[in-house]
């Protein structure tokens, strides 16, 4: 192999892997930008290539009463958990009230259950569910989250409950 091949087969294949891997998205900055990557990249996209850089260190999440670490790895999981079993969830953000470095938001969600979830196999059923999520954002990083979605509503509508 001669070595102009050799330095050919090296650029290509630079070239190759330059491509190969999708840029990595700008970080958002501030409250409203943050609060925005939550709603429609991470959920409605599936797109947390960010998540670990959005996450403050010790965040918590508040949810009925209890709080959970709030990881890089704990938010992949949970969005995955319900992207599979709602491959259709969509997040519609209507109300965003920013005061100083706190976000309110009211995002209605809706899917279709056509994956397993929480152990419950798919029932073709589709969800329309209210939410409301309060972010706490510390040197543009999540460093709080408050969350409250009408679940047992969104289990009536899955024939769980009656």
């Amino acid at each position: 192999m001669t070595k102009y091949v050799r330095t050919a087969l090296a650029i290509v294949a630079t070239a190759i892997c330059m491509y190969a891997q999708p840029p990595q998205p700008p970080m958002p900055k501030g409250p409203v930008e943050i609060a925005q990557w939550v709603v429609e990249d991470a959920w409605n996209k599936g797109d947390l290539r960010l998540g670990d850089r959005m996450f403050a260190p010790g965040a918590i999440l508040h949810y009925r009463g209890q709080s959970f670490p709030l990881t890089a790895e704990f938010g992949a999981q949970t969005v995955r958990t319900w992207r599979d079993g709602f491959p259709d969830f969509r997040f519609t953000l209507e109300d965003m009230i920013v005061q100083g470095n706190k976000v309110a938001l009211r995002i209605p969600f809706s899917g279709t259950h056509q994956g397993k979830f929480w152990g419950l196999e798919p029932t073709g059923k589709k969800i329309n569910v209210t939410e409301t999520l309060i972010l706490r954002i510390e040197d543009d990083k999540i460093a709080e989250m408050w969350e409250d979605y009408d679940e047992y509503g969104m289990r009536i509508q899955l024939g769980v409950l009656r």
